[in-house]
């Protein structure tokens, strides 16, 4: 295996592929890597780029006896095109690319936002595919990805278009500040108290994984004064939905 490892990257000029560059910097919203997961592995999201990989291999991991040698690659499914014909034969090559070439650079290999078709033809992909390939791949289905990927990676270290708080240029939080998961029951509420002193300001993200849309009550206590007090209030709703890539 190595040695068909070593012979693919100078067919494939490897090592000159790293100095390129290719002109496209829109690719840059849609292959990167961001934080790493609850392990330490560095993460990144992908359609398949070798030379984002070969970059990440050379630039964040640490070969040392304790450090980190491997990553997590998370692969979002969501605006991919039905897969038919030549696009099943280019997937199950770049499986069997990852196999062959960069399995031991690989700790998980998840792919977010999986349809129904794909899970449906990676049972035929899968027979091509070794044990220990196939113990490094997981497949989710939209209504499981965000809430899955949080197994494998901390919320404050996921991007919002994946349904984590980690936003590019946040002046008021960073991937240091954790996040602190609530599970709701069906039908039910949850009450999460955030103590307020005076002349402070309270500042908070939110994220409800699921479909249905929820709402933030704000309680104001005034149990403790004897006197009335004037409430100012103002918000605004914006959509940290993400577009499609191009």
């Amino acid at each position: 295996m190595l040695k068909s490892a070593v012979l693919w990257r100078k067919r494939f000029g490897i090592d000159e592929l790293l100095g390129v560059d290719l002109g496209l910097p829109e690719l840059e919203k849609v292959v990167f890597y961001r934080g790493t997961d609850r392990e330490g592995h560095p993460v990144y999201y992908n359609v398949w780029r070798i030379q984002l990989l070969e970059r990440s291999i050379w630039e964040q991991l640490d070969f040392s006896p304790s450090g980190i040698c491997s990553m997590v690659q998370i692969t979002d499914l969501k605006y991919s095109p039905p897969m038919l014909g030549k696009d099943h034969g280019v997937t199950h090559q770049a499986l069997a690319l990852l196999q062959d070439n960069y399995l031991e650079f690989v700790a998980k290999k998840v792919f977010i936002n999986v349809p129904w078709w794909y899970l449906a033809t990676n049972k035929v992909m899968s027979l091509f595919l070794t044990q220990r390939t196939k113990s490094k791949i997981i497949f989710y289905s939209p209504d499981r990805s965000a809430e899955t990927l949080f197994r494998y990676v901390a919320p404050e270290q996921v991007p919002v278009r994946f349904g984590g708080l980690y936003k590019e240029d946040d002046t008021e939080f960073s991937a240091s500040n954790a996040v602190t998961e609530l599970t709701v029951k069906p039908s039910s509420k949850e009450t999460v108290e955030v103590p307020a002193t005076e002349g402070s300001t309270v500042v908070w993200p939110w994220q409800l994984q699921g479909r249905r849309p929820g709402k933030v009550v704000l309680a104001m206590d005034t149990r403790a004064s004897k006197k009335k007090k004037l409430l100012l209030y103002r918000f605004r709703v914006k959509s940290t939905a993400a577009e499609p890539a191009a």
